[in-house]
């Protein structure tokens, strides 16, 4: 019982925190994983026979919620999306172990439910981060096409370079 109001009060405090303070790739990451916990929310087998198989729900939900992740870690300049999405990817392909009749069905629930608190985390993290970079540097581009082409092509940034001195120079 105290795992779940744990897991509440960091979903509801990482959840929050993005939508408020995050850029809009936190505030989107922020949605994917509320969605992504309502439905499965919605779609979870009774307590006893929970994980005494692959749930298909919460296999296609989680594998959704990994194309959501994968397809914003592909449009933004953050690297927290990669990363929860190879995260998502491992809850979704955890599903699997459901095919294996052998499977302790406490293993299967343990593996599927431990990496939602590290997700949520990194949610945490990356909205820190966030803030960070908008305190240092006056902004935080969210999106690929917000770079200058020479930047995505690989020459360095023409942004504020924060020098040793703490002043800032062009």
């Amino acid at each position: 019982m105290i795992r779940i109001l744990i897991f509440n009060a960091l979903y509801i405090v990482s959840s929050l925190f993005a939508l408020i303070r995050g850029g809009a790739p936190e505030r989107i990451g922020a949605v994917i994983l509320i969605v992504d916990f309502q439905l499965s929310a919605w779609v979870v087998e009774p307590m006893q026979s929970r994980f005494a198989g692959v749930e298909w729900p919460m296999f296609a939900i989680d594998s959704a919620a990994f194309v959501a992740l994968y397809l914003l870690s592909l449009v933004t300049t953050r690297y927290w999306p990669a990363w929860m999405a190879g995260t998502q990817a491992c809850v979704a392909l955890s599903h699997l172990a459901g095919l294996r009749l052998e499977i302790i069905p406490w293993a299967y629930g343990t593996v599927v439910a431990v990496w939602a608190y590290a997700m949520l985390i990194m949610l945490v993290i990356a909205t820190c981060r966030h803030r960070q970079r908008l305190r240092r540097y006056g902004a935080d581009p969210a999106w690929v096409w917000q770079l200058s082409a020479s930047y995505r092509s690989g020459a360095p940034h023409e942004g504020p370079v924060e020098v040793a001195l703490g002043r800032v120079a062009n």
